[in-house]
């Protein structure tokens, strides 16, 4: 009876309108079925949508990447790795055989061949205990006790070596291992309960030791000719906080702050005083800052695979095309830049289609009723964020120091929502900011080629390894 009543009053309601009143109606509702359409149709593939908002139905993977035409697997030229012997080996077993086939005994015969084989094991014990026994002694001469000085690594009864507690810091920041599995693999693997706290403190040590690198890590950062940025949210003391991190080839640096904005950039201390080119991915608050920018051309493939699919917009498939040509162009030419008349040829296209595709783009209908800016759709605001930032977008043309994507500071990011995943939130912010910083260290030392274990074993030592750069410091 309601379903009647409301078609009822709906008919009477449309009667009662003039003939432009019903098609200005008709329009205003295709238009919200179209916006509903093209919002129902974004997922992670064609948008900036995370992985995590598609939900149990996940869309086909769709890469960015086109076929190179080669083989599967590794390809000529490449070195490989196999398991090889080592010249010294911990143990010597040696297998005599007793007897021949026909009865003979072999025991005074002389060896003919020796054939060697190795086997990779973990040892019975991998917990080892040294006791430091600290002898006194009594003068005879003035009859005073002399005791022996304790070693640095021994300042009590009983604690646990500067190793194993860099152990534990990598396992904690590498490889992001939650604290009740930690305290599993070395109950089951080396024989010894380790409580949270000793996890803590292990990481409190070298979180404080580690602020001369981060000063270090600073200055080097503004030195460099591009830096890339990025940002993600974690849930930090029941709270939404932010993660920010600037990523070169060599240096990483991630910082913690409540906010996303121009606080959070005022506070790292490193964007307001960059002078060289900044790549992101469009957030609004970096272009207050720095020199040059460049957006993230992933980024843009992704928004304009998505208007093509959902909304079918011609100039949004010829720009995807045009760029996908820009990145293959510049991703060949090394450290050599573009001849002009190349890059000539690629800003016309460029301004050609965005000129072609003003016309298709329809005028932003206001809805009746409503005040403020008129709402613009998805294929509007891409439209005029790439006539705004032109020259951003075509960065990478005219410096060979500039990539086609910010992959790197993706990369870097990426391990904040891999340690949300599998070791969850941060209790405390003291706690996200000891992440953070011993993360910008784990992350440096990988992209340096350092060793890691080792360089978390010098921090423990309160003698942190320094990155070193080319640049003379400020």
């Amino acid at each position: 009876m309601s379903m009647n009543y409301n078609e009822n009053k709906l008919r009477s309601e449309l009667a009662e309108l003039s003939e432009s009143q019903k098609i200005d109606l008709i329009i205003d509702l295709m238009a919200r079925v179209s916006a509903l359409e093209a919002r129902l149709g974004m997922n992670s593939s064609n948008s900036s949508k995370p992985p995590s908002s598609d939900g149990y139905i996940k869309p086909a993977p769709k890469s960015l990447r086109r076929k190179s035409g080669r083989k599967r697997g590794g390809q000529p030229g490449h070195p490989g790795t196999t398991l090889r012997q080592v010249a010294e080996p911990d143990v010597v077993k040696t297998h005599v055989p007793d007897y021949c086939q026909c009865g003979h005994c072999l025991e005074q015969e002389p060896v003919h061949h020796v054939e060697c084989r190795q086997v990779l094991e973990l040892p019975e014990k991998l917990f080892e205990v040294v006791e430091h026994r600290l002898i006194t002694k009594v003068c005879s001469l003035c009859g005073r006790k002399v005791h022996a000085a304790a070693p640095s690594e021994a300042p009590a009864r009983m604690q646990y070596g500067s190793r194993f507690r860099a152990a534990l810091v990598y396992l904690r920041n590498y490889q992001l291992l939650p604290y009740n599995r930690l305290t599993q693999v070395c109950r089951d693997l080396l024989g010894v309960t380790v409580s949270k706290r000793t996890i803590e403190t292990a990481e409190q040590q070298v979180y404080q030791s580690l602020a001369p690198f981060e000063q270090a890590v600073r200055r080097q950062l503004l030195h460099e000719e591009v830096l890339h940025a990025d940002e993600t949210d974690m849930r930090v003391d029941g709270k939404r906080q932010w993660f920010h991190t600037l990523s070169t080839p060599t240096l990483t640096f991630y910082q913690v702050h409540p906010k996303r904005g121009c606080e959070a950039i005022e506070a790292n201390g490193v964007i307001p005083a960059f002078k060289g080119s900044l790549i992101h991915d469009c957030w609004g608050p970096y272009f207050r800052y720095g020199g040059k920018h460049g957006l993230c051309g992933a980024h843009l493939l992704r928004e304009l695979f998505g208007i093509c699919e959902n909304e079918g917009y011609r100039w949004a498939h010829e720009l995807s095309v045009l760029l996908e040509m820009m990145a293959k162009a510049t991703g060949t030419r090394g450290e050599q830049a573009l001849s002009e008349s190349l890059t000539a040829w690629f800003e016309q296209a460029y301004n050609t289609i965005l000129l072609q595709g003003k016309q298709d783009l329809p005028p932003p209908q206001k809805t009746p009723g409503k005040r403020g800016r008129v709402k613009k759709s998805k294929a509007a605001n891409l439209y005029t964020r790439l006539v705004t930032h032109r020259d951003s977008v075509l960065l990478f043309l005219h410096n060979p120091a500039v990539p086609f994507t910010n992959n790197l500071a993706e990369r870097d990011i990426r391990m904040v929502k891999l340690r949300e995943k599998t070791s969850g939130c941060s209790r405390t912010f003291a706690g996200a900011e000891q992440f953070a910083r011993i993360r910008s260290y784990v992350s440096t030392s990988l992209k340096q080629n350092k060793d890691l274990f080792q360089n978390i074993k010098d921090a423990i030592r309160e003698n942190p390894w320094i990155p070193v750069s080319g640049c003379p410091q400020p």
